[in-house]
């Protein structure tokens, strides 16, 4: 063999080699794309489970409860998102009508907790009355950081309406925080 036709066999088979390696170089990145997807979907599939069991879960201690104990918890579940910022989940709490005449939109909403509650607070249930398909809730808002006081405590009615278990909307009376700031000034 001469040693132009070894250049050319040599040349040839670095050829042939780099086309295997930039199959098989697909071929990785192609199973690697497919399982990925493939894990995301496994994990939203795991995520909606998670979801579906902490759901069946939530309604299942909530049959177990009493009147009294579910519109008490649904209150303090609508207030703990606010407490953590959640300003939208709360919101969409609302009972519809009270939402569009006090709270039309979100800053609306958002700014009424910023300027008239306190930064951390507790609530203290009173008393509640069933009137019909509603829940009237009365509810001491103390101010945990201020005290007695210097703080923003006042007490204000919250309505509950219970559709079915953990199905909810709930509105309360704005204007006891609002005149109770004024009050101080």
């Amino acid at each position: 063999m001469s040693a132009r036709r070894k250049k050319q066999v040599n040349l040839k088979m670095i050829l042939i080699c780099a086309g295997i390696l930039v199959t098989i170089l697909i071929m990785i990145t192609l199973v690697s794309k497919l399982f990925g997807q493939d894990e995301a979907v496994i994990n939203e599939k795991a995520k909606a489970k998670f979801t579906k069991t902490q759901e069946a879960k939530k309604k299942a201690d909530l049959s177990g409860m009493s009147e009294q104990e579910r519109m008490t918890y649904y209150c303090a579940e609508f207030f703990k998102k606010i407490d953590n910022g959640l300003y939208e989940e709360a919101y969409a709490l609302l009972y519809t009508d009270y939402k569009e005449n006090f709270f039309p939109t979100l800053d609306n909403f958002k700014k009424y907790f910023i300027d008239y509650f306190p930064s951390d607070f507790s609530l203290d249930y009173t008393n509640i009355e069933r009137l019909g398909s509603i829940y009237v809730m009365w509810v001491s808002v103390k101010d945990t950081v201020n005290g007695s006081r210097y703080g923003k405590n006042f007490d204000m009615n919250v309505v509950v309406q219970e559709n079915d278990l953990n199905d909810f909307v709930i509105s309360f009376s704005r204007d006891s925080a609002v005149n109770n700031t004024r009050e101080e000034e």
